[in-house]
């Protein structure tokens, strides 16, 4: 569990970046400004441009201008479901949600539809059988809209475990999620937050572009991969802590990128 990772590669940071302004666009002139702000070079963005469209996150219009493609707005719906109430912390009913996935399946399908689960904060619960508390504010129906949407496989099938022996519920609560950890990453990404925010008026523009693009990216990415698990399995709150925190870092950071953006001429 816990394999996400964000990192400003340059396929995030231009991923990103056209989720700031409300046209979800970027055009090939504001390169150089990326380029200066990431010390990443006009030729790797380029080159990862082309590979985003082929991949069918984003799409141009041949005149230098690249948009987000509704694959690709479908992901950033996910990221940004962390701003909404999304799960119930102190009242579940106890029941879980299951997904079953079949034998025999297509490597990459097969990894595609494991990602989307450890997304959702399903784990693996028994053999071929993925298991998360269905204590999400999603009912059954849209929970599987929302997978297959994301790359579920077709043949995965979702349901509501109604009765779980008592010695099975105790072992997943147990096993399946390293609460530890979890919570220690945590602590330390609510930190550099903090101390980010702190130091931000006082360091250059381009810092600051990079900073908050770096730091809020991982707490945002963070926040919409946490597996949303109830008190009794996860005691902390931590989740609401780093939330809160991040609603605050998500203003400062991009208000300091929509006014870069502006002087570039965006429609922000």
């Amino acid at each position: 569990m816990y394999q996400f990772a964000y990192e400003p590669t340059p396929k995030n940071v231009l991923l990103d970046l056209m989720g700031v302004n409300k046209r979800h666009e970027l055009a090939t002139s504001q390169l150089g400004f990326i380029s200066d702000a990431f010390d990443i070079s006009t030729n790797n963005l380029r080159v990862t441009l082309n590979r985003l469209v082929s991949t069918g996150l984003i799409t141009h219009d041949g005149r230098g201008v690249y948009r987000l493609t509704e694959k690709a707005l479908a992901k950033r719906v996910f990221i940004n479901r962390w701003q909404k109430n999304i799960f119930h912390y102190d009242n579940w009913d106890h029941r879980w949600l299951a997904c079953h996935l079949p034998k025999k399946t297509a490597r990459p399908v097969r990894k595609k539809s494991l990602l989307v689960l450890e997304w959702y904060g399903f784990a693996a619960g028994l053999d071929h059988l993925w298991v998360r508390p269905n204590n999400l504010t999603l009912n059954h129906a849209e929970i599987t809209t929302a997978l297959a949407t994301l790359g579920l496989e077709e043949d995965a099938y979702c349901f509501v475990l109604q009765s779980v022996p008592d010695s099975l519920v105790s072992q997943w609560a147990r096993q399946l999620w390293d609460i530890e950890r979890l919570d220690n990453e945590y602590d330390a990404l609510i930190q550099s937050l903090e101390n980010s925010y702190t130091a931000l008026a006082s360091k250059p523009v381009n810092a600051s572009l990079s900073e908050t693009c770096r730091l809020g990216g991982e707490a945002i990415h963070r926040l919409a991969v946490d597996p949303l698990l109830p008190k009794v399995i996860r005691p902390q709150k931590k989740y609401q802590q780093l939330k809160s925190i991040v609603r605050k870092y998500d203003r400062v950071g991009r208000n300091i990128w929509l006014e870069q953006l502006k002087k570039l001429g965006v429609d922000t």
